[in-house]
């Protein structure tokens, strides 16, 4: 699933937070069809809430000249941090996910404006700061500084061209791909409350949903407009998403009253009558605000659906594959055509193939079956882990994972991880800034799972994967920017390859079902790099994607995600790839003076960038310690 740190998730998204999306699990999400609702009205009898007023959106050119006067005639370094500052205070989400509450009150907060007019205003302040940031001399910079000089133009080039293509979005799509689930990811499992103030500020914004809601629906008709509609299968499932919200059969059975309510539970600090006066707003505002905003969209998307395309994949819009070109080079970080992308993976998933026949044989398995039937196999074969079990099950893996990370790693974060059990799973969100909320690995824990693959899920999402990264970026001595960025190809290059270092650190010697369980993982991320490709430069449609990935990782694909979310399923092989041949050359050019710690220590401990920049990273770690 940077994106606070849901980072996800720049702005081809509808993430402002940090959510880090594995994509673990194989299942889809299935088509569903429900029957628009019926809006019922607010009781008006039941106290009323304070009006929202629409967004002021300030002028530009002020906006431009104010920043340009905050900015001029300073030292690169101060440089990075106000020009940081600035565009961080334009989302105010963010600053919410990480914790920081200073200067923010529940009369004046607003959540974040999600209009296209403010995007495009957004995209100007980018290029102001691309602007100056450009006058700079790059070659008297530090190195150091010029590493954080290309890590910057490269984020804020990226974010204004996303800006660009703001037309090829499915604004209302299903989970945290789209705003309806972005906005519940945020109010439930990202909103961290510790006192009466915060919690107002939690309702003060609450209160403004049907704004947001209402900026969805424009969002759909611009869309719309410019031709762009997303795909029936999808759309049907998102609004059905939508739907099941705006059935609620009473506003304390949303998954917004609970996780509000667990909160204020747990807390010492507010009265138990000031604690029930806030449930009675939060009751208010769902059935005022929430439940009516989720049902106008309902029945928007509804309409929508008898105009949708029946077919997936953003190359059959007009100028969909200049998009979809832009988000390989954006997800990649690479030039590679949507070709070459396509050929690597299946070269890939031929090597990754031949190393399963390899294990399957040492397990006395017929290779003439299929791989599901293979994996049915292994399933059965390798411990079934009691629901009631899994959570402790990861928990105990990344324990394990912890006593072997020092010989791997000079510097472990300081920051813990949780795993947080639910009926669905495979994701990391990042901890708060102020350590009121620590990493968490959302797992499923709804049901009975093989153990095959939970090793390699708790690498990925935990440690040695997205927390350890992402947590350790935090807490490093860098401009904040370099703290918080988010390429996606570094992040899940990174994630995927703590799946390869735990196998190469000898991890899986005595465990041949994890080790299958990694590879089956690991064939899925090769898959989708022909997958994705096929689906959006090849046209290929849901039922062939979804044949593919069953042939060649062994259970349904989740072909859905990779329709709405072109490109980014392509980062995970093509990140951990550069990844192993950055430490290829390491070890090559080193030799006897290449220690695996201080390779590690090159890769993340200089937070998140472009692999281009990683290279040139590596490269200076090599000739630095040479020259020792």
């Amino acid at each position: 699933m940077k994106t606070s740190k849901i980072k996800l998730l720049l702005l081809p998204l509808a993430i402002t937070l940090t959510l880090i999306s594995c994509g673990g699990g194989g299942g889809n999400d299935p088509e569903v069809n429900v029957t628009p609702p019926v809006v019922t009205p607010p009781d008006t009898t039941t106290p009323s809430l304070p009006d929202v007023a629409a967004y002021q959106l300030a002028d530009t050119a002020t906006v431009l000249a104010e920043a340009t006067a905050q900015l001029e005639n300073l030292s690169i370094d101060e440089f990075f941090q106000q020009s940081f500052l600035i565009t961080s205070q334009r989302d105010i989400e963010a600053q919410i996910g990480d914790g920081l509450f200073d200067g923010l009150d529940a009369n004046s907060i607003e959540l974040n404006n999600i209009s296209d007019e403010y995007a495009e205003q957004s995209s100007a302040l980018y290029g102001k700061i691309l602007e100056l940031l450009n006058s700079y001399d790059r070659n008297a910079l530090t190195q150091n500084q010029q590493i954080s000089f290309d890590v910057y133009k490269a984020d804020l080039e990226a974010k204004i061209e996303w800006i660009t293509f703001q037309d090829f979005s499915y604004p209302a799509t299903y989970g945290f791909f789209g705003w309806p689930g972005s906005t519940e990811t945020f109010f439930t499992q990202v909103f961290t409350f510790s006192n009466k103030a915060q919690a107002e500020i939690y309702l003060a914004l609450l209160n403004q949903i049907t704004r947001r809601f209402a900026q969805i629906g424009d969002l759909l008709n611009a869309r719309k407009a410019s031709g762009i509609i997303e795909p029936k299968i999808t759309l049907d499932f998102s609004q059905g998403r939508v739907a099941a919200m705006a059935n609620a059969s009473s506003a304390t059975a949303t998954s917004y009253y609970q996780a509000f309510n667990a909160q204020l539970s747990e807390l010492a600090n507010i009265s138990d009558i000031e604690k029930s006066e806030l449930r009675q707003i939060l009751v208010l505002t769902i059935q005022q605000r929430v439940v009516p905003a989720y049902q106008a969209l309902a029945q928007q998307m509804a309409s929508l659906s008898n105009e949708a395309p029946a077919n997936i994949g953003f190359g059959q819009f007009e100028g969909g594959q200049e998009f979809y070109e832009f988000t390989l080079r954006n997800y990649t970080s690479s030039e590679l055509s949507a070709e070459q992308i396509h050929q690597l993976g299946l070269s890939e998933l031929a090597r990754i193939h031949s190393e399963m026949n390899t294990l399957f044989e040492q397990l006395g398995y017929p290779l003439d079956e299929s791989l599901n039937q293979l994996y049915t196999r292994v399933d059965n074969d390798a411990e079934l882990i009691p629901a009631g079990q899994v959570k402790s099950v990861y928990e105990d893996l990344i324990t394990q994972a912890y006593t072997e990370l020092p010989a791997l790693f000079e510097v472990l974060p300081q920051q813990e991880v949780i795993v947080v059990g639910g009926t669905s799973g495979g994701y990391y969100i990042a901890g708060s800034d102020d350590g009121s909320r620590p990493g968490a690995f959302y797992a499923n824990t709804s049901q009975d799972s093989p153990y095959t693959t939970m090793p390699t899920l708790a690498y990925h999402e935990a440690v040695p994967g997205h927390h350890m990264q992402i947590a350790l970026a935090n807490e490093l001595d860098l401009p904040l920017f370099r703290q918080k960025a988010n390429f996606t190809s570094f992040i899940e290059g990174w994630g995927l390859y703590a799946e390869r270092l735990a196998k190469d650190s000898g991890w899986y010697a005595q465990d041949p079902y994890g080790d299958l369980g990694r590879l089956q993982f690991e064939a899925m991320r090769a898959a989708r790099l022909v997958i994705d490709t096929g689906i959006h430069s090849k046209g290929w449609s849901y039922n062939q994607a979804d044949q593919f990935h069953i042939d060649n990782v062994g259970f349904n694909g989740a072909i859905a995600r990779y329709s709405v979310w072109p490109g980014q399923a392509t980062a995970y092989m093509t990140g951990m790839l550069k990844i192993l041949e950055l430490r290829q050359r390491a070890q090559e050019q080193l030799a006897d003076k290449y220690d695996i710690k201080e390779f590690h220590s090159a890769v993340i401990g200089n937070g998140s960038m472009p692999l281009n920049v990683l290279e040139q990273v590596v490269d200076n770690y090599i000739a630095n310690t040479l020259a020792q």
